[in-house]
């Protein structure tokens, strides 16, 4: 067994596999729902959200018809994921929490099949990164692109790129160092732990912030929330230096009348 039967045949990676979907399909049709779509907004932006990057990933391969067509789950799934959008608010800190577990989840995994995919129709390791790497973020990049914005993943947002790719790396080194095809999991598991750790801990890469013309919502996020706390900082100091003329006024007004006698 290759590490890309592995992944696309038990149960429980494919049960994960599918409910990465679902979230995407949520997040999608999240942004349907700010952006004011109708029902037929909601389930393009849904499946476009779940299902992009693999069907992407698939076509490039040529190897059949994508994974995605190979029955109706795929797409039930990301359809359940924008009516749940659609139906019912996807805000809440502890739904918003579980969406950002099961995502990343999902990112690894999406990471470790297509790189392993790749790997197994003969492509060097390069090319499978990149597939790996667009397997997992294409579908949101393409959406981001269809709805106007810029894509969450060139900058401002968590490191799901950089995890998608060092879990495709280490998909790639287990293929190359022939070891057992379990390993495949734990190399999910590490684009995964990175995704987690980086949404927690607001991890970015550095940009070159001088020379920005367009910026994405979570550049603009960051940059509005700079703003608003270099604007309080300037109020204060303006504060504390009316305070203090005021009281030079004061030491002033009550030195006058002695000094007049």
């Amino acid at each position: 067994m290759t590490p890309a039967d592995l992944l696309t045949s038990n149960d429980l990676v494919r049960a994960l596999d599918l409910l990465g979907v679902v979230v995407m399909g949520i997040t999608g049709g999240g942004i349907a729902a700010r952006l004011n779509f109708d029902p037929v907004g909601f389930a393009v932006v849904g499946i476009v959200s779940g299902l992009g990057g693999g069907i992407l990933r698939d076509v490039i391969l040529d190897r059949g018809i994508p994974a995605a067509f190979d029955g109706p789950w795929y797409f039930v799934c990301s359809l359940l994921g924008a009516g749940f959008a659609f139906l019912i608010t996807s805000e809440g800190r502890a739904l918003n929490h579980l969406m950002v577990v099961l995502d990343a989840i999902a990112l690894g995994l999406w990471a470790a099949t297509g790189t392993a995919k790749s790997l197994a129709t003969g492509l060097d390791m390069l090319p499978a990164l990149l597939l790996g790497v667009l397997s997992a973020v294409g579908g949101g990049a393409i959406r981001d692109v269809m709805v106007g914005r810029i894509p969450v993943i060139f900058g401002g947002g968590p490191l799901y790129a950089t995890s998608a790719l060092v879990a495709s790396v280490a998909t790639w080194a287990v293929a190359a160092l022939r070891l057992d095809p379990a390993w495949v999991i734990a190399a999910a598991a590490l684009g995964t732990a990175l995704a987690l750790v980086s949404a927690w801990r607001r991890w970015t890469l550095p940009g070159r912030a001088d020379s920005l013309v367009t910026l994405s919502p979570a550049q603009v996020a960051t940059l509005i929330k700079r703003a608003r706390w270099a604007e309080r900082r300037k109020l204060a100091r303006q504060a504390r230096e009316m305070v203090a003329e005021e009281a030079a006024a004061d030491q002033v007004d009550a030195a006058s009348p002695s000094a007049d006698r």
